[in-house]
């Protein structure tokens, strides 16, 4: 137990990828992002399985560009290196924790309610759209566009 009566313990169950990305450790996903303390296991589970389902979808296009070109995982794709870790690496993981995080701020007044005001930026729909923005920024980084508007001719 640490100074605030919560729990140290961080999840240390790994989410299997589809193969070419990164499989995930829960509690990466709670110590990087914060994610409440009051959600079971089950719940950071199904959160992170999500949102590494949507990103891999926005990903397929660019998956199959760096397969085609021979790449069997995201590991092989050149990339900078930054602390030691490939810089794609870093992003992918970006977007998935930012979007499960986006998504547990969603759900965050449905599994516990407080005083009123206590837990304003847990719940607030703010917080929701800027983690929301991050994992777009980080999909975007990932797709090889380094700004942040994107236009397209329809």
């Amino acid at each position: 137990m640490s100074f605030s009566g919560k729990s140290d313990h961080y999840l240390a169950t790994t989410l299997e990828n589809n193969g070419f990305f990164p499989d995930l450790v829960l509690g990466d996903l709670q110590k990087m992002y914060r994610v409440p303390a009051e959600y079971d296991q089950a719940k950071v589970e199904h959160l992170l399985r999500l949102a590494m389902i949507d990103v891999n979808d926005s990903l397929v296009q660019q998956q199959d560009t760096w397969q085609r070109a021979g790449l069997s995982t995201l590991a092989e794709v050149p990339a900078p290196i930054i602390g030691g870790k490939s810089a794609l690496l870093v992003q992918y993981q970006r977007a998935v924790f930012a979007l499960a995080t986006a998504m547990a701020f969603r759900q965050f007044a449905t599994v516990t309610r407080r005083e009123v005001g206590e837990h304003q930026a847990k719940e607030s729909p703010h917080t929701e759209q800027l983690y929301r923005a991050e994992s777009d920024q980080a999909l975007r980084r990932l797709r090889g566009i380094t700004t942040n508007i994107t236009a397209e001719l329809l």
